[in-house]
């Protein structure tokens, strides 16, 4: 199936991270550094600003939210007030810090450039760095190479993770102890512009999967068998980024779609961006 999207919101930078929590949807606008939700009744809100560029989000077993800080490659903790505080500094652990996954156990599993990709690096392979609801940290998978989007099963016994410039969707076995095995191959692309960003998982194991370069949303099943594809509405932009299942059913796919390609990301965020959306068969969870 091929479907169309619409955009519903504009004025945004370059969106990231998108979450469905509590019947609302949630981003970080990168280049505005700021991180926004959208209501029920379709009002848009600013919940914080955030200098140093937030990312990831998450939210821990007390309702806090967790969140990711680009420019330092931080995790941060907001609390009920809007006081954000800095939880840890995971520099020391990895390169660039970017998306970020979190259990019900407040459990962070974080994805990261891993070499400096806006300073024309060789792409190398790295790890996801687990964060322990203690401190600890622990690097997982090995090989990822800009390991991005990622998200968790309805379950909580599988991980995927979009491997950016290898065209690879990997899966990861979760133990009782939060830590990941039986890497895998959940699907792969040749096409040196099958460059995967941000997923969101359906309630079937499916992935929805931004592919920037394609112009494109794809869903894709074990195997790597893309069931669907959705194309970005007309004039604003087909650099697509990420994507969430939400809405009263679970059934609207969110999309962020920017004006933007790599060489002016790294210009000092040189984008715009909408929301959009479009219905889809499978729900979320």
């Amino acid at each position: 199936m091929i479907y169309q999207g619409e955009i519903s919101h504009e004025g945004f930078i370059y969106g990231e991270a998108l979450r469905w929590h509590e019947g609302a949807l949630w981003f970080s606008d990168i280049g505005n550094r700021k991180i926004h939700r959208l209501g029920p009744d379709g009002t848009m809100t600013c919940v914080a600003d955030v200098p140093e560029t937030p990312s990831g989000l998450g939210w821990g077993p007390d309702g806090a939210l967790m969140l990711i800080t680009m420019e330092d490659s931080g995790l941060r903790r907001m609390d009920a007030s809007g006081r954000i505080e800095r939880l840890h500094d995971l520099a020391p652990y990895l390169f660039h810090a970017n998306d970020m996954a979190v259990d019900a156990q407040g459990r962070a599993y974080v994805t990261q450039f891993g070499y400096d990709l806006f300073g024309g690096a060789v792409p190398q392979g790295s790890a996801i760095l687990l964060v322990q609801p203690d401190g600890r940290k622990i690097a997982c998978g090995e090989g990822l190479v800009f390991p991005n989007g990622i998200g968790i099963s309805a379950d909580g016994s599988t991980l995927i993770v979009a491997e950016s410039f290898s065209g690879r969707l990997t899966a990861f076995d979760i133990g009782e102890d939060g830590l990941l095995s039986g890497q895998r191959v959940f699907g792969a692309f040749d096409d040196p512009k099958d460059v995967l960003d941000g997923l969101c998982l359906d309630s079937e194991l499916g992935v929805w999967v931004a592919v920037p370069m394609q112009g494109e949303f794809w869903r894709v099943v074990d195997g790597g068998r893309i069931t669907d594809r959705v194309r970005p509405a007309a004039g604003a932009g087909t650099y697509c980024v990420d994507c969430v299942l939400g809405g009263p059913d679970m059934r609207t796919l969110y999309m962020v779609v920017a004006d933007t390609d790599v060489e002016r990301l790294g210009n000092n965020w040189d984008s715009t961006a909408t929301i959009q959306q479009v219905r889809v068969e499978v729900p979320g969870f």
